[in-house]
């Protein structure tokens, strides 16, 4: 029986912020602006052009209005470039979605074809818009030539300089004032903390843009045979079957010692900023390569920061299934790197839809899996049950399991008390670690365990409920 491409669709949920939009030719302080107004080095700059590429966005507030920021690459018109073309679809479609445009342009250096270009664009689209001139760092030297600038017919030009935040304040002024002007119907978008933060991480070209646009069913990241297309971590919020998700799409990471190039370096630093912030990350590999090492260092990395995994093998479409079948994969991955055991893998193609909602709710069950608490009657007694199973041998035959107490979740986080917690061994900790997967059904997030000494009066048993 062929299994169908795609289940029940999910729907993108918009902000119900108003939308402010950045736009300008390359290298004319966009992200930067951006960091500026959200108070965070979300976007990454760099001197080079075309640092930007997919849409990247924020929330700001100013004088008790808040608003979503959007930064968007450079748009660049007539190129030849398949990325170059792509950049400039996100930015318009990041027009098609704001509120309010703000445009960028480079004060020393004049209106340019691209700045004329884009400014017959945004006439064009009679989107509100504010004409704003960069690169003025100093009042004394702001005698700039500004005539030329109303050529592009929108309006007053309004100069600031992002990079020291010269009169950045009264541009924000600006902003919240024209968007006390525009009615924005609520779409209702949900409170952040209910949302599940879903992370995609993997090296490069592994297809984590591909599942993102696909989950999304729009093109949200761009998607290019190049690696290293995506640069900036961007996100989009989800619904789906009831459950609302938080999207996030990020840069291929590489081996630290193999990069060499700081657009890279920074990409890489926020991938892993990203990932510190999931609920749980779905580590992505190229099923048509195999599980490489480099994709075991991102899991461990996973596994370290404490958060809920699930191993998306992508590409299958590229595998000959008659040879090699979904399950054969998953335990030659399992014998290989047997602490996968404990976390889903699944099969499917970004590129096709086959399986490829099944991420969704394999994240949603291991999210939840890793915010339960088990009561501490219920896990005393298992303690009693356990006690008296067979037990590893070596040293841990003289300790003695007396009472656990759990002390946190999202990872599940348990204080066990011994009478000697200095002679556990790693073969005794991975059996009361295996033993509480059994009982309680910890699939698809790492486990702490504490030990802890009884004799300690602070470490006293603490009295259960009747």
């Amino acid at each position: 029986m062929t299994e169908p491409i795609t289940t029940t669709a999910a729907q993108v949920i918009r902000t119900e912020l108003p939308v402010v939009a950045i736009v300008g030719r390359p290298n004319v302080g966009k992200s930067t602006l951006f960091n500026r107004i959200t108070g965070r080095r979300q976007a990454i700059t760099d001197d080079q052009p075309g640092v930007t590429r997919d849409r990247v966005q924020g929330d700001a507030e100013w004088k008790g209005v808040q608003f979503s920021l959007v930064d968007t690459g450079g748009f660049v018109t007539g190129s030849q470039d398949t990325i170059e073309q792509e950049v400039r679809s996100q930015a318009e479609q990041a027009l098609e979605e704001a509120d309010l445009v703000v445009m960028l342009c480079d004060a020393g250096e004049g209106v340019t074809g691209l700045d004329a270009d884009v400014g017959d664009l945004l006439r064009r689209r009679s989107r509100p818009c504010l004409l704003v001139l960069n690169k003025v760092d100093h009042p004394e030297t702001g005698r700039y030539e500004t005539a030329e600038f109303y050529r592009l017919g929108l309006g007053d030009p309004f100069p600031v300089s992002a990079s020291n935040g010269r009169r950045t304040g009264d541009l924000l002024d600006k902003i919240v004032d024209l968007l006390d002007r525009i009615e924005r119907p609520s779409e209702g978008s949900p409170e952040r903390d209910e949302r599940v933060r879903i992370v995609l991480a993997g090296r490069p070209n592994v297809g984590k843009s591909t599942l993102m646009n696909r989950l999304a069913d729009v093109r949200v990241s761009i998607v290019h045979d190049q690696p290293g297309t995506t640069r900036d971590s961007t996100d989009v919020a989800l619904e789906w079957r009831d459950q609302q998700f938080l999207l996030v799409d990020t840069a291929g990471m590489r081996r630290r010692s193999k990069v060499d190039d700081p657009v890279e370096y920074f990409s890489n630093l926020r991938a892993s900023h990203s990932i510190d912030r999931a609920d749980v990350v779905v580590a992505m590999t190229d099923g048509s390569e195999g599980v490489t090492v480099q994709d075991v260092r991102i899991m461990d990395h996973v596994l370290e920061m404490g958060k809920a995994l699930v191993v998306a093998v992508n590409k299958w479409d590229l595998v000959d299934t008659t040879e090699r079948s979904a399950e054969g994969f998953r335990q030659d991955v399992v014998d290989r790197y047997p602490f996968l055991r404990d976390y889903p893998i699944l099969c499917l193609s970004a590129l096709t839809g086959r399986r490829a909602y099944r991420v969704l709710e394999a994240a949603a069950t291991v999210v939840g899996r890793a915010r339960e608490r088990i009561p501490t009657p219920r896990l005393n007694r298992w303690v009693e049950q356990i006690i008296g199973r067979s037990s590893p041998a070596g040293t841990a035959r003289e300790v003695r399991l007396l009472y656990v107490t759990q002390g946190d979740v999202s990872p599940p986080t348990f204080l066990a008390f011994s009478n000697r917690p200095d002679l556990v061994d790693d073969n005794y900790h991975r059996y009361v670690e295996n033993q509480l997967r059994r009982e309680f059904g910890f699939e698809g997030t790492p486990i702490r365990i504490h030990w802890r000494n009884t004799r300690s009066k602070k470490n006293r048993r603490p009295l259960e409920p009747t």
